[in-house]
């Protein structure tokens, strides 16, 4: 899908209604702003939580229902780590 927005003085532009409901983006929601040869791609970014339980076994929780590819889990894991 394609669609064509416009960039305000401030440098805003409007995600049309229909994806952010696809994308499940809520307002205050984040993006990453990606820099690409053919230009800029806006990612989702996902907030996700690492606790670990009683036996040490690390769990990953996200904020959302939604599907998250091992190198994110791995990179919240690793943020979690590098935290301590």
């Amino acid at each position: 899908m394609t669609v064509t927005v416009k960039v305000d003085a401030q440098g805003r532009v409007v995600i049309p209604h229909v994806e952010r409901e696809r994308l499940g983006l809520l307002a205050g929601g984040t993006l990453e702003l990606v820099s690409t040869p053919e230009g800029v791609l806006l990612k989702r970014r996902r907030q996700a939580t690492v606790t670990s339980d009683e036996d040490g076994l690390v769990m990953v929780t996200l904020d959302d229902a939604g599907t998250v590819s091992n190198t994110d889990a791995t990179q919240a894991i690793h943020d979690q780590r590098d935290e301590r």
